[in-house]
């Protein structure tokens, strides 16, 4: 302490503390003699090592070098070279700093070694995680034009995998074709979305688009919407009578959805629509000619409907002179994080929010059968933006909506076998992934996990988590 007694003089009319001035700067500051000797520190050190100011003052370098307290210190280096020298140093716990070490020399000789570190531990993160952001938004980029070149522009429909790209490039074939087209495919595979892109690409775009769900209207009014009514052709009718959709959609398009819900009754009606392109309204005597395009889609098997003769022969084979069968996300499993993507963006934007799907969020996404297809997806996705807590949503939120087991998570991140030390590790790094999963910052762990930021890194560097 004599070394800095000597600075100190200059500076007593002011009456300042130097260990207070010190310890008001964020980097960590060692002053050592030309020893190697540590002779001051700063508070701010206790921060980026596992020892207190006390511990270290009065310590010399080398020896704290070979307990493993970092793994070089500057101050040697300008011991041994008399110059102001730079060096990037690692601490046991696996952060990095860079250190920065200025000599003092007194009549020609060095007294002491003042040296500066500041971490760049997140730094160096943020650095790594940018270039492999970068390389992999090259990639896409490529793989993006490398799609272009085969598949057609498609509006707002994910097929990134084999099956849905085959489906699309049908679509837009037929599209181009003005013949009626049957559409197959599970509840929720998306339907009338490929109906809506026939129809936007075809020659009738912009022409009347009138769609229509078979099972969700009464069937006694069934007739009279579809196929329209005279003035008093029934108890309640219009005296002007009414038009019905195939009238609104003439000139354009009609999409039938759940045609395999029409009643054996009206599938005759259709049926004469389909051969003569004419229909006659509920009460009506005259023919109405149509100039109509149909499109219709189903959930169920016509073909199991035909056996029961729940479904007419005839109608079904004027229905499937084109077919479409739309497969199920289960078999398109490369649509699933493209759809989740789409969806975050839509709902972030629908509630002005942020959300991030994490990594292993994405995983469990992937690997789940979708029995309600892309619909059970959409819905989850807006479920998860609406409700998730963090900005992250983890493995965890998704587990707890796609699993009636709440536990199953805690249950299967202990080893069923092992020593009490390796099941305690499993249970540790589990959490430890869970929680950067959701803040992927170590002080804010630190802080959700009620410990220091120093044992939080030197965790995550035991397991291999970041």
């Amino acid at each position: 302490m004599n070394i800095l007694k000597k600075g100190v003089k200059k500076i007593d009319n002011y009456n300042l503390d130097f260990q207070k001035v010190l310890n008001g700067i964020d980097d960590g500051v060692f002053i050592s003699d030309a020893e190697g000797n540590i002779i001051m520190v700063n508070k701010a050190v206790e921060k980026t090592g596992n020892k207190k100011m006390e511990e270290l003052v009065g310590r010399n370098i080398d020896d704290l070098q070979k307990e493993g307290y970092c793994s070089e210190f500057v101050t040697k280096k300008v011991i041994e070279t008399g110059e102001k020298s730079t060096i990037k140093q690692e601490l046991s716990d696996g952060r990095e700093f860079i250190v920065t070490g200025i000599p003092y020399f007194e009549d020609g000789r060095l007294q002491m070694v003042v040296a500066c570190e500041r971490d760049i531990t997140e730094l160096n993160y943020l650095q790594r995680s940018l270039s492999w952001m970068e390389k992999l938004t090259s990639r896409y980029e490529q793989e993006l034009q490398n799609l272009k070149r085969v598949l057609p522009r498609i509006d707002n429909v994910v097929c990134a995998s084999k099956n849905m790209a085959k489906t699309m490039m049908l679509a837009q074939k037929l599209a181009k074709i003005d013949s009626t087209v049957l559409i197959q495919g599970e509840s929720g595979t998306g339907k009338e979305v490929i109906a809506d892109y026939i129809q936007k690409n075809s020659l009738r775009r912009g022409k009347p688009y009138i769609k229509v769900n078979c099972g969700a209207i009464p069937e006694n009014l069934l007739e009279s919407e579809m196929f329209g009514y005279m003035g008093g052709a029934f108890t309640g009718a219009s005296k002007e009578g009414k038009a019905g959709y195939f009238e609104a959609a003439s000139g354009g398009t009609i999409f039938l959805d759940e045609i395999g819900e029409l009643p054996l009754n009206l599938q005759v009606k259709l049926l004469r629509v389909l051969q003569e392109r004419t229909l006659m309204r509920v009460g009506g005597t005259e023919a109405i000619p149509l100039d109509i395009r149909i499109i219709a889609a189903t959930n169920r098997k016509l073909k199991d409907m035909l056996r029961t003769e729940q479904f007419r022969q005839d109608l079904y084979y004027r229905l499937s002179v084109t077919t479409i069968n739309v497969p199920p996300l289960r078999e398109r499993k490369e649509d699933i994080i493209e759809l989740a993507t789409l969806f975050m963006g839509r709902y972030n934007s629908k509630y002005n929010l942020n959300r991030k799907l994490s990594s292993k969020a994405l995983k469990i996404l992937s690997g789940y059968d979708w029995p309600g297809n892309v619909r059970e997806l959409e819905n989850l996705i807006e479920s998860l933006v609406i409700t998730a807590e963090g900005a992250s949503i983890t493995r965890r939120d998704v587990q707890e909506y796609l699993f009636d087991e709440a536990d199953e998570w805690s249950s299967s991140t202990v080893p069923a076998e092992g020593s009490l030390s390796e099941m305690v590790d499993a249970f540790e790094k589990a959490v430890l992934e869970e929680t950067y999963e959701k803040y992927q910052d170590s002080g804010l762990m630190a802080k959700a996990l009620k410990t220091t930021r120093s044992t939080i890194n030197r965790k995550l560097k035991k397991y291999e988590i970041r």
